[in-house]
């Protein structure tokens, strides 16, 4: 292993393959994704939070599929996962080529190196159910180029939701909240509504969302990335994703200023 590799990515799960790589691993700046070889970052990687108060609101499927979609494009992404329980972390090292790689208890003021690096074209941080490690945030959010707020619309989140924003405003991350687990028998009516509600609390938002369908926890049960699972509504699934990659770099595009990425 090259020294330049930093000491929290031993154990990473690599994006070649569902096994954990114990001693580390090489930093190249090219990924079996299909990226261009030789086409290292000009800039440091865009470092994306994952974060809501509320727990259950679908943070580690935005995290995973923001990666796999990533992955899928023939870009490089590395998923941090700061979250003690582990779930993304956990999930990604059953995957059969996951095409991305993840870590777990990564300190956040790691991510600093991890980006000045340049391996990684994004690196997604899925942050705990709480904000009670103000810590473990303010140090994520100090090295984060955008928030993504998964939002689910439900009575308890928007309360949470609302304090997340208010945090994140607080800190001067540019952030945005997605609406998450849209059942898609409620039709546009569920999706304005929720939308109203977020606007009329001042909160940026997402036209992208995330519709709920089977298709996502049954592919994690294969062990499979849903950018791979062929099933009925996976491809809404992915369409989905596909639109919030492309809404988020185009929000951080307008909202970044040039070189602080």
């Amino acid at each position: 292993m090259g020294d330049n590799t930093p000491h929290a990515l031993r154990g990473v799960v690599s994006r070649r393959s569902g096994l954990c790589h114990p001693f580390g691993m090489t930093i190249n700046a090219t990924a079996s994704s299909g990226a261009f070889p030789g086409t290292a970052r000009q800039t440091d990687s865009y470092v994306i939070a994952v974060l809501n108060q509320k727990g259950g609101v679908g943070k580690t499927m935005v995290t995973l599929s923001l990666a796999a979609h990533t992955a899928a494009a023939n870009g490089r992404a590395l998923v941090v996962d700061v979250d003690p329980q582990a779930n993304a972390y956990d999930l990604t090292k059953l995957m059969d080529g996951p095409g991305y790689d993840a870590v777990h208890e990564l300190a956040p003021a790691e991510l600093t190196r991890i980006r000045q690096l340049r391996d990684y074209d994004t690196i997604i941080v899925d942050c705990p159910g709480s904000l009670e490690g103000h810590d473990v945030l303010d140090e994520v959010l100090a090295r984060s180029t955008y928030v993504v707020i998964p939002y689910d619309h439900e009575p308890e989140s928007v309360g949470p939701t609302r304090r997340t924003a208010r945090k994140v405003r607080e800190s001067g991350v540019p952030y945005g909240v997605v609406v998450t687990k849209a059942d898609p028998r409620l039709g546009a009516e569920f999706i304005i509504d929720a939308w109203g509600t977020l606007e009329a609390a001042g909160i940026r938002h997402f036209r992208s969302i995330i519709r709920e369908y089977r298709a996502w926890p049954n592919s994690l049960k294969a062990g499979i990335p849903i950018t791979r699972w062929s099933e009925r509504y996976a491809p809404k699934i992915r369409e989905d994703v596909a639109s919030l990659h492309t809404e988020l770099l185009l929000d951080i595009g307008r909202r970044v200023p040039a070189g602080s990425a």
